[in-house]
């Protein structure tokens, strides 16, 4: 990198050292997204090998994917990854982290045909933990200062490149050698081992910590990040065909599920997220950076391999609940399960030990309970293993209850300041995003089942749906200013409710032989979680009469949308025929009823108590939609072999997201700046509630579009580079770009009363090239759109764009 890069890479150092403590920023949520993907693999290597090796195989390369997270997450709390040429270093490592992910899988045994996948994951990872290290050392060299990262901290990594590379290339060069699997595993060990020793290195005066708050956030999004991966194992234990049939040992099963992940979420969020950030903060420079390595860049490591590790046992389990599609309960799959809860509370116990000097709470208990269990639940079948583990855990939420009750409320009494200075969104809310995030998925599904326009249609009624359930739920957030425990139970048991009607999503139009009734299904969830906010609103606007008022005026047009719904759910027909058009009728009218609701209880009710939270929320959820396409794409390439045609495709589909995503932060922020204008008046509310309520539908179902395109994209890519794409493919594709493009434009107009005309000339070139490009190559469409839209998101400036913006 030539000097002047490496002085915009030092602003960017000084830009974050100013700043002081700060929040995450987009582009760091954005690398994380891919991380996400990169983690969600692991359970696809380790469920391919489900024994001791294979375990410790996957377990090895959570630990690397750690570390190189790890790296990426110290680098931000140094360096602001919005300033200077940081924004293309992290789009770059994205692009790689997707590499890793994709290679995952083969990063032992490579498949048949293609390139060497153990050797691509080997130099893709390579790659990617270079970042951090050249970036911190350029901008330290560029200023003659001590570098941030010391020299010597590019032994380790040295060491640890040619032990990857040889395990790589040994299974290439005695591919019938018996021990070669056993040598992999071991100089993947000794590889591991030496990075983290140059971590560990690091503590004598070249680790330190810019801002306690980003680092502790930074930490709990991740493990955020690793319960919603856990979610969606769960959810797609079944496979993502959506064909085996919903049993009541699904649901049943499916439920201890969520009861798991949700008391883990508990254990972390209830209290040792805050306590551990508080008790950083009061402790002197150098100790805090001594602390914050070991609590955080350590010891969440067992955390998330253990939650990883619990996603594998909960895929197994739910797999094993229908005899007729079921793969057998394993000993591999008990152990995994178990094993993942009792590697997470031991994780727990270390953190909150060395981050906060709290041992022998609960979660010791919960320790307790899972090893005098341990061979129990080895002998008895799946539902009854599962409940097991929902009764050791859910004894640790009981015990700080009752037992430790009084200690529990003088430690929550500690860290209330902590929790109401740095909570925007809260975590009951965030959990119920993840579920969110599985039922995005589920619409994929649903629409892969029946690729046509009827499917497509399907989709995205039910998108409106959970969309429209959502907003509800964000908005119920905004008028309550306190997270009180009915509050809490309200939105955990919608999130119940939402990730029920999520399993049935890909039915949810169709009734599968032998099991029970897709369409009720969803219809029952939906109307439950409708009734369930009703009613919590209802409790709310007591003491407000223009809270009453609006409840009253929104139950009218909820009565009647849920009506026609039911209606239409009835009137289905009982076998795998189309539903019937007064069925589709009434779908239809139910969606434009229950979305005219919003208007008709009119702007002056649509109360923001926090444009902050308001705004963080629908972020956190166009991002999810961007995760979904970074996970369903893929995933399109979990049975084939790696070819080069294909990781040019991942390149172009990174390059597409990140295009989509620098598009929308800049007109979010135009947006930002006009709410902060109107302040959070009826005309706030009334900008508010369309660019954000409505438009920003458009912005999601877009993306859900361009991630079931793309998924189609990739797969032909993969195994026909040359041929043009089906038909549907290449519509979605490009419709969700147009769609995704138009929205962005509304909600442009909507805030500053004009449409940027260059980013409209980009919509244009989109739409106009969809029939032109149709008989290209699959390869040559992905490129087009990648290029526009490079081009439409360089159009205005990611830092501040202002009215005058739209020329």
């Amino acid at each position: 990198m030539s000097a002047s890069g490496a002085g915009r890479i030092h602003a960017a150092v000084a830009g974050r050292i100013q700043a002081g403590p700060g929040g995450v920023t987009r582009l760091e949520l954005f690398l994380d997204l891919v991380f996400v993907y990169a983690f969600f693999n692991v359970t696809e290597l380790m469920s391919a090998n489900v024994h001791p090796l294979g375990l410790l195989q996957g377990f090895l390369v959570v630990a690397l994917l750690w570390r190189c997270w790890a790296s990426y997450a110290w680098l931000g709390n140094t360096v602001r990854f919005d300033r200077a040429a940081m924004p293309l270093v992290v789009f770059a490592a994205a692009a790689g982290i997707f590499v890793v992910g994709v290679a995952l899988p083969v990063a032992f045994v490579d498949r048949p045909g293609g390139l060497w996948g153990p050797l691509v994951f080997a130099v893709a990872f390579v790659l990617v933990r270079l970042g951090p290290l050249a970036v911190t050392t350029l901008a330290g060299l560029n200023t003659g200062d001590r570098p941030l990262f010391a020299l010597r901290a590019w032994l380790p990594l040295c060491v640890t490149t040619l032990l990857l590379l040889a395990a790589a290339s040994l299974s290439a060069l005695l591919p019938t050698w018996p021990p070669v699997r056993l040598t992999q595993v071991v100089l993947f060990t000794v590889a591991t081992g030496v990075d983290y020793a140059g971590l560990v290195a690091l503590r004598t005066g070249d680790w330190w910590l810019g801002s306690v708050s980003h680092w502790a956030e930074r930490h709990s999004l991740i493990v955020l990040v690793a319960l919603g991966e856990t979610i969606i194992s769960i959810g797609t234990s079944g496979g993502l065909v959506g064909d085996p049939a919903i049993t009541w040992p699904v649901i049943a099963g499916s439920a201890l599920g969520v009861v798991v992940v949700l008391v883990l979420w508990w254990t972390y969020f209830d209290l040792a997220r805050f306590a551990a950030e508080q008790s950083l903060r009061r402790l002197p420079g150098g100790v805090t950076s001594l602390i914050g390595l070991d609590a955080y860049a350590l010891l969440h490591l067992p955390m998330v391999g253990g939650l990883i590790l619990l996603a594998l046992g909960l895929k197994h389990a739910l797999s094993a609940t229908d005899v007729s599609t079921a793969d057998p309960w394993s000993t591999g799959g008990a152990l995994a399960l178990h094993g993942g809860a009792l590697l997470y509370l031991l994780g727990l116990l270390a953190f909150e030990r060395r981050g906060f000097g709290l041992l022998g709470r609960s979660v010791a208990l919960g320790i307790v309970l899972l090893l005098a269990t341990a061979p129990v639940v080895l002998n008895v079948p799946v539902l009854a293993s599962l409940a097991i583990l929902v009764a050791c855990l859910g004894t640790v939420v009981a015990a700080d209850r009752t037992v430790f009750g009084h200690r529990h409320r003088r430690l929550h009494d500690a860290v209330a300041g902590t929790v109401q200075r740095v909570t925007v969104v809260r975590p009951h809310q965030l959990f119920f995003d993840l579920i969110v995030v599985y039922a995005f998925i589920q619409i994929t599904v649903l629409v892969n089942r029946q690729p046509s326009p009827a499917g497509v249609a399907q989709g995205l009624g039910v998108l409106v749906l959970l969309w429209w359930s959502w907003c509800l739920y964000a908005w119920l957030g905004s008028v309550t200013p306190r997270a009180t425990t009915p509050v809490r139970v309200t939105v955990l048991a919608a999130g119940a409710l939402t990730f029920v009607l999520g399993v049935a999503i890909p039915q949810a139009f169709s009734r599968v032989p032998g099991g029970l009734p897709g369409p009720l299904i969803v219809t029952a969830c939906y109307v439950a979680v409708r009734v369930l906010h009703l009613a919590s609103f209802w409790w709310i606007a007591r003491p407000d009469p223009a809270l009453r008022a609006q409840a009253s005026r929104a139950a009218l047009p909820t009565a009647a949308a849920l009506t026609l719904l039911v209606g239409a759910t009835l009137t289905f027909p009982s076998t795998g025929e189309a539903i019937s058009p007064v069925s589709a009728a009434c779908w239809t009218a139910a969606l434009v009823l229950d979305l005219a609701g919003g208007y008709l209880t009119g702007a002056r009710n649509w109360r923001i108590r926090s444009l902050e939270y308001w705004t963080h929320r629908y972020n956190l959820i166009v991002l999810v939609a961007f995760g979904e396409g970074f996970i369903s794409t893929g995933i399109a390439l979990a049975d084939t072999s790696i070819s080069v045609a294909a990781l040019f495709t991942v390149a172009l589909i990174v390059t597409l997201l990140a295009a989509l995503w620098w598009t929308y932060v800049g007109t979010d922020r135009v947006l930002d700046r006009r709410l902060s204008q109107v302040s959070t008046g009826p005309r706030g509310a009334a900008l508010a509630r369309d660019a954000y309520t409505y438009l920003h539908l458009l912005i999601v179902a877009g993306l859900i579009l361009v991630a079931l395109g793309l998924t189609t994209t990739l797969a032909q890519v993969a195994q026909r580079p040359a041929t043009p794409l089906q038909s549907l493919g290449h519509a979605v594709l490009h419709g969700g770009v147009v769609l995704f493009l138009v929205g962005d434009q509304l909600i442009w107009r909507r805030a500053v009363g004009r449409f940027c005309r260059r980013r409209v000339l980009g919509l244009l070139v989109v739409a106009l090239a969809a029939p032109a490009t149709a008989a290209l190559p699959s390869l040559a469409t992905l490129v087009l759109l990648a290029t526009v839209g490079v081009a439409v998101a360089t159009t205005t400036s990611l830092r501040a764009a202002t009215p005058s913006d739209g020329r």
